[in-house]
């Protein structure tokens, strides 16, 4: 009859655009995870709190970190990383998506950059590695026996170096210090000491 062709043909209608809609909300769905897994493995934008690391780095600066390097490799000597020290064992990939659904563009819009957990994500430079004998001595650091000449730190007067220490790197390790030797906590306190890699969310490439 005309009116149950007229319900058959309202009917197909209506499943097509629900299997339109359907593809719609599939295609976002894969945009938006394809977006944060970019943010987390190969954009991030951070913004730097505090003087630990001048003068290479300024309260207010923006750095953009990358994960890419340490994908693939570990980190080396000089790198300035992005340390999370909240973390207690590997960051899960869905760990990692919360984290970036907790910090963006648009949380950083609506509720202001100074909500960042600075208490917990540090910007270091990575100074020794596993296996690396790291020893202070008379306001000296020495690495592997060779005494650690850095002309990009803020004063080579560094008083808060410890006295006559030693320490070897551990396995899956490193060891971080800040620029600002004499205003930052970092792997000289007892109660940090060196960092083990999987805290590391990201390495610096570029800063504005």
């Amino acid at each position: 009859t005309p009116d149950g062709e007229t319900k058959r043909k309202a009917k197909k209608k209506l499943i097509r655009i629900f299997k339109e809609i359907a593809v719609s909300i599939g295609i976002f769905i894969l945009i938006f995870i394809l977006m944060v897994t970019f943010n987390i493995y190969v954009h991030r934008k951070n913004q730097v709190f505090g003087s630990s690391m001048e003068p290479t780095l300024h309260e207010g600066d923006r750095v953009y970190t990358t994960m890419l390097p340490y994908l693939f490799g570990e980190p080396q000597i000089g790198d300035i990383v992005i340390v999370d020290v909240s973390l207690t064992e590997p960051p899960s990939y869905f760990h990692m998506f919360g984290q970036v659904l907790r910090r963006n563009a648009i949380t950083n819009m609506i509720f202001g950059e100074e909500n960042i957990d600075v208490d917990t994500c540090w910007i270091k430079r990575v100074v020794g590695v596993a296996g690396d004998e790291l020893r202070f001595e008379d306001r000296k650091f020495y690495r592997n026996g060779a005494l650690v000449e850095e002309d990009y730190i803020k004063d080579q007067n560094v008083l808060t170096y410890p006295s006559d220490t030693t320490i070897i790197v551990p396995d899956g390790c490193v060891y971080v210090m800040g620029d600002n030797r004499n205003a930052s906590k970092d792997s000289r306190d007892a109660t940090v000491g060196p960092i083990p890699v999987y805290k590391i969310i990201g390495k610096m490439w570029k800063s504005s």
